[in-house]
């Protein structure tokens, strides 16, 4: 008599068959969907997470897009809970992490595109204007951070001494300004402009240089000191 295999076809199954998949050729062999979905598979247990993922794609269109939603937001896509929320907001905020240990270990900051991910990464996805400012030493090292200002869209109320006084405790002497357009437009505005150099006039009161103003939407970031996207 020969022994029956009874196959696992439930989603227990299909959940393992991921995994092995993703294990043995990582994640070029998964569609978008997919990872969402393995990721999904940690804190939803016993429920089939692939229409969950495949929702929350329709909906932001991209990982980086649902990885930026604030909690509100991910609760309203059917299937996601309160639990599975926190859960795909602590993945953004370990990237966040990363992205943060990667700018301070570097030794200099040379250019915009040295902290492109890391802007994005902090206010691409706030839905207010704020704004961040990164102060560097002689040597370009980024020696402190933090948000500076923050308001409704399309208005931003900046304190100087907000702005300045890190830059004196923390001995700074080069400055970057970073806000974003939660309109999705990087394009600077009259106001941005004047912000710009009314910040560098103070800035070389104080000895402190202003490397650059860049705005930073989801996909994009615009350097007002050179005139370009990037």
């Amino acid at each position: 008599m020969k022994k029956q295999i009874i196959k696992n076809t439930g989603p227990e199954g299909h959940r393992q068959r991921l995994r092995k998949r993703f294990l043995s050729t990582g994640r070029k062999s998964l569609a978008d969907y997919e990872l969402l979905e393995l990721l999904l598979t940690c804190v939803i247990p016993r429920i089939d997470t692939k229409p969950i993922a495949k929702a929350l794609l329709e909906k932001y269109k991209t990982i980086f897009n649902v990885l930026q939603q604030p909690h509100e937001c991910l609760l309203e896509v059917k299937g996601i809970g309160p639990e599975a929320a926190t859960y795909l907001q602590v993945i953004q905020a370990c990237l966040t992490r990363a992205t943060e240990s990667q700018i301070e270990e570097r030794k200099t900051i040379a250019s915009p595109e040295d902290i492109f991910t890391f802007i994005r990464m902090h206010l691409g996805p706030l839905k207010t204007e704020c704004l961040y400012a990164l102060y560097l030493d002689d040597s370009r090292h980024l020696v402190y951070h933090q948000e500076v200002a923050r308001g409704t869209v399309g208005r931003l109320h900046l304190y100087p001494r907000e702005l300045f006084k890190p830059a004196l405790l923390q001995n700074a002497t080069g400055l970057i300004l970073v806000h974003n357009h939660p309109e999705g437009q990087p394009v600077p505005s009259e106001k941005d402009l004047e912000l710009t150099n009314k910040i560098e006039q103070l800035s070389a009161f104080f000895d402190i240089k202003l490397l650059d103003h860049l705005i930073v939407t989801k996909l994009q970031v615009y350097s007002i000191k050179t005139g370009k996207l990037m």
